[in-house]
């Protein structure tokens, strides 16, 4: 759906954690209003939650925050500034609660390592182990969109520790 302009009244940020019954109600308001901007806000709440969802996999999360920036983040071509802002805003929203959802994924699995380590598995099958770990987490092409630059360089330090 295409960004519509309405440069003076922007949606707050999007609050995360409702229900996915509570996202859907939202956004067909938006909608129906033609409210763009809350629409996109509601729609980056909606792929966020979706994210954190705890049963979900690594490429589950990725794939959400992947499309909410693709999708919903991104100002149309000829957007005012206010509209670019709000936008940014919304890119920044997506990228913190990525970033630190990587964080706490890579910190679980070094802190599974160094326990595993003490209690004697060898550090070449640690290594195997975390040489399918955290390309699977960062991938293959330098940084993900999602992650932010500090995310991503501790990521990779802890990385770094065991391959």
């Amino acid at each position: 759906m295409a960004i519509t302009h309405s440069p003076r009244h922007f949606h707050p940020l999007p609050v995360i954690g409702h229900p996915e019954e509570w996202y859907k109600k939202h956004i067909e308001q938006a909608e129906a209003a033609g409210e763009s901007l809350a629409r996109c806000s509601f729609k980056v709440g909606q792929y966020v939650t979706l994210a954190l969802q705890p049963r979900r996999t690594w490429e589950e999360k990725a794939k959400h925050f992947h499309h909410a920036l693709k999708h919903h983040c991104v100002p149309p071509h000829d957007a005012d500034a206010e509209t670019v802002a709000f936008c940014q805003k919304l890119h920044a929203v997506v990228v913190r609660y990525a970033s630190q959802e990587a964080l706490r994924l890579a910190r679980d699995e070094h802190t599974g390592y160094s326990m595993r380590l003490e209690m004697g598995v060898t550090k070449d099958v640690l290594a195997d182990e975390a040489d399918i770990f955290f390309p699977r987490l960062l991938g293959h092409g330098g940084r993900p969109e999602f992650l932010s630059e500090e995310a991503y360089q501790q990521i990779k330090s802890l990385r770094d520790h065991w391959i």
